[in-house]
């Protein structure tokens, strides 16, 4: 058996990073759409101020050599799209569901979208750990329709689990384009900033904006500042960094994967930090989509 490359190592270190600060960042998420500022302003903070840091290198380098049109699907799958359908969702659902909704979405659309586009076939192992997801997604969604669920709770599963779509087309494209780490942090806030602040500033609910004109006082400034941190830097290029490196060495399913371990960090952080206590289908359903993304690590057939 051949030793791991250095490139691979670096990339599997990086892939293992990822989980920590995922999981810190659902809570994160959580806690600012609870609070005064709504899921657009926050979505607005995630791209517009990474497009801030990013705009000399914008200047100097444009995209880097990468087409506008990939820049685009790059922008769908990390960008405002992800941010809006997140934030929307963790603004109905609690951390358990965006942890385990959100993650377990990305290795079965990771392995559809790898099996049209790689021409890759799942394991019967990797199959296997996608039914494990399917049934734990279940039990998470029959809880949202439990006599107890908050209103709405189950349309936040939906948004979550578009949250997952929309990163694991992200991902896969790394795969297929081999794209640059400095291509994607050019590309993919400037591309959002550019078509979702302005249609944000002038349509959508915000506690941001009127503040800034006069019309409301500003929510507290440790929440925007907690916010502008964790989402414009922490999420928009830290995660972007290490994601992208890794997905280079790993398979994108395979980095999908190794966040399994995010939806248990956040619920036990949800609970210390937001007093936010699973149910125990809630519970069932983690432990068992847990076990299934473990499960769906495996190496891939492609297709002759």
């Amino acid at each position: 058996m051949s030793n791991p490359t250095p490139g691979f190592a670096i990339g599997l270190a990086c892939g293992l990073v990822v989980p920590f600060i995922w999981g810190g960042w659902i809570v994160a998420s959580r806690f600012g759409v609870l609070n005064e500022l709504t899921p657009y302003d926050i979505a607005a903070l995630r791209v517009g101020i990474a497009a801030v840091i990013v705009f000399p290198l914008l200047l100097s380098r444009g995209l880097a050599g990468l087409p506008f049109w990939k820049g685009a699907v790059l922008s769908f799958g990390v960008g405002a799209p992800f941010a809006l359908a997140s934030f929307g969702g963790m603004s109905l659902a609690p951390v358990i569901h965006a942890g385990v909704l959100t993650n377990g979405t990305m290795p079965i659309i990771a392995a559809l979208v790898g099996y049209f586009w790689l021409r890759e076939h799942p394991s019967r192992f990797q199959v296997g750990g996608m039914v494990l997801i399917a049934i734990g997604a279940l039990m998470l969604g029959g809880d949202s329709f439990s006599i107890h669920a908050p209103a709405g709770q189950w349309f936040g599963d939906l948004l979550l689990i578009g949250a997952g779509a929309c990163f694991a087309i992200y991902m896969t494209a790394l795969r297929r384009w081999n794209v640059t780490i400095l291509q994607v942090m050019i590309a993919v806030p400037t591309i959002s900033t550019a078509i979702y602040v302005p249609i944000w500033l002038l349509f959508l609910p915000s506690g941001l904006v009127p503040a800034v004109f006069g019309d409301a006082p500003f929510p507290p400034w440790p929440e925007i500042a907690l916010q502008a941190v964790y989402q414009g830097v922490v999420a928009s290029f830290i995660v972007v960094i290490l994601i992208t490196r890794a997905t280079r060495s790993l398979r994108a399913t395979t980095m999908a994967v190794f966040l399994a371990g995010a939806p248990a960090l956040a619920v036990l952080l949800g609970i210390v930090l937001l007093a936010e206590v699973p149910t125990l289908t809630a519970w069932a359903g983690l432990v068992v989509t847990t076990a299934g993304m473990v499960l769906a690590v495996g190496r891939r057939r492609v297709r002759s």
